[in-house]
């Protein structure tokens, strides 16, 4: 409950003082970005949740009183049962799943790899040669003087 006074204290803020600056900020979250997610429902969102809420209500009204006790009932084995799983084995699969969806949407990134290897040994630079002792030439140098 206190989340929602909290936000309708901040639309009727943004409502009394449009030009404050905290108004000015808060009013892409609060305003703009929810009529863009509204702006997109269209009457088949509409008419699937009034199934729905059609199939629930019918569910209650059929099945009354039991179906409260079936649900209370039901809740500290399902808490037990969420509770059960850690949460390190969840996030290891979260991340072997996509892993192997990211190797297979992208194929070529095992080629990339494989060919970005780091050598083992650091390859010995070759000696240089020394210049024959014969050598008449006065070298590179001279050359363009001539």
């Amino acid at each position: 409950m206190e989340l929602v006074i909290a936000f309708l204290g901040l639309w009727a803020f943004l409502a009394l003082a449009p030009d404050a600056p905290i108004c000015r900020t808060l009013h892409r979250p609060l305003v703009e970005l929810p009529a863009k997610f509204l702006g997109a429902v269209t009457r088949g969102h509409v008419a699937a949740a009034a199934g729905l809420v059609a199939l629930v209500a019918a569910a209650f009204w059929l099945l009354d009183h039991e179906l409260l006790l079936v649900m209370s009932m039901m809740a500290p084995e399902a808490m037990a049962y969420l509770a059960m799983f850690e949460i390190g084995t969840l996030a290891d699969a979260i991340l072997g799943v996509t892993l192997v969806a990211t190797t297979a949407r992208f194929p070529r990134i095992g080629a990339v790899l494989g060919r970005i290897r780091q050598p083992r040994t650091t390859r010995a630079r070759r000696p240089m040669r020394p210049t024959p002792s014969n050598d008449d030439e006065d070298g590179a140098a001279y050359a363009c003087a001539a």
